[in-house]
């Protein structure tokens, strides 16, 4: 479905925290007037109304911003703020291929007018991701990975974080996974994983089931500063250079 704009929109509601941090990074924040409450960064979207969580829409107060353009991540709301009569732009969210982000940073670029800051984001983010993809043709062979999303939740390889693990060379233990599921206490411990993200807390080290694991006895349990590996926008290259330094130090220094 086209989407046309006679004029960059002045009044953008973006239900996604992937467009968000792009609008920002790109020096287009000013055009977000509502956004869903789990955006969080960068620290000035605070100041931006919250409409709703991801899943759900205050549509009222959606019409009452009186936006240009509303972006959602999913058609879940598609068809409501069409029928009031709003210009709604969906797009779903990245799930797999990363290198897609400096086309969406370059896509908005386009959108807002913002041409130039544009493209050298998106730029900036390509050749990062260069530089890790040739700093590990030195690794023949990485280590056994475990990214846990709180309750042994977990990203199978199908997923955006399963591909930032294919290009650090880590072996995921939820190999045989599709998407996010939890898996068991007891095929964690099975497959032993010598490293472990914990995204958002570390509810392993001290739990009695997980002593034996490698990762648990060597201290290679990282605790992300922030949810920038969960967000594909402009930080995602953060977080995979945080992983890229915490797994191989002697490399990425």
């Amino acid at each position: 479905k086209e989407v046309i704009f006679n004029d960059p929109p002045e009044r953008i509601v973006s239900f996604d925290s992937a467009v968000v941090e792009i609008l920002f990074a790109i020096g287009e924040g000013h055009r977000v007037v509502g956004t869903h409450d789990f955006v969080d960064y960068p620290p000035e979207s605070s100041d931006i109304p919250k409409l709703g969580s991801s899943f759900s829409i205050n549509l009222e107060a959606t019409v009452d911003l009186k936006p240009d353009l509303v972006f959602v991540f999913s058609d879940q709301f598609q068809s409501d703020l069409e029928r009031v009569d709003l210009n709604v732009f969906y797009q779903k969210t990245l799930t797999d291929d990363f290198m897609k982000v400096a086309d969406r940073i370059r896509m908005w670029g386009r959108i807002t007018g913002s041409v130039d800051r544009a493209q050298y984001v998106a730029e900036e983010f390509e050749s990062r991701i260069l530089k890790i993809e040739e700093t590990m043709e030195s690794v023949d062979q990485g280590f056994r990975v475990f990214q846990d999303e709180g309750e042994l939740w977990t990203p199978g390889p199908d997923t955006l974080v399963g591909k930032v693990f294919e290009l650090l060379k880590l072996d995921n233990i939820a190999y045989d996974i599709s998407g996010y599921k939890q898996l068991s206490s007891e095929i964690v411990v099975d497959r032993d994983p010598e490293l472990i993200i914990a995204q958002y807390g570390d509810n392993i080290s001290h739990n009695d089931s997980f002593k034996d694991l490698s990762a648990v006895k060597n201290g290679r349990v990282m605790v992300p500063r922030s949810n920038s590996l969960s967000v594909p926008g402009p930080r995602l290259v953060e977080g995979i250079e945080d992983i890229a330094k915490w797994a191989y130090p002697e490399l990425f220094k």
